[in-house]
């Protein structure tokens, strides 16, 4: 009983390193911080894989019975499962805040085209106004 419980203790740390991390990755996303983001991602996924191989090595110990009928580590898994709705929560509000930068990244992608188009319109033989460069390709000696 020893090992599982060891087990369990080791999935609520990776748990609450997560938590933590994914309130970094927020802060970050609110700092527009590229590089933080893509370490931390990083970071993230590695904890991922982590709680996955306990998940795994919980679900195939011989003594998995016990997360359910112990009362002390039913508890503990049970605290385990609040702290990971916690990260979904948190993980959820942070594809929000992503959803927003990209959406507020593509209107400012369509200013600078809109200006762009302002700024190079030319006038063609007829005298309309037409905002395709040509780079003095219509030239004809």
């Amino acid at each position: 009983m020893t090992e599982i419980a060891t087990l369990l203790t080791q999935q609520h740390a990776v748990l609450s390193s997560l938590k933590t991390l994914i309130s970094a990755e927020k802060q970050a996303l609110q700092q527009q911080d590229a590089d933080q983001l893509l370490k931390l991602s990083q970071q993230k996924q590695q904890y991922l894989d982590t709680l996955k191989s306990h998940d795994d090595a919980l679900a195939n110990h011989p003594d998995s019975h016990l997360l359910s009928s112990d009362s002390q580590l039913s508890e503990k898994v049970e605290q385990a499962k609040a702290i990971l709705e916690e990260c979904k929560s948190l993980n959820q509000q942070n594809a929000s805040l992503i959803e927003l930068n990209i959406a507020s990244m593509n209107r400012f992608a369509q200013a600078l085209q809109a200006t762009r188009n302002v700024s190079s319109m030319t006038y063609n033989d007829k005298g309309k106004t037409s905002t395709i460069s040509t780079l003095g390709n219509d030239f004809k000696a």
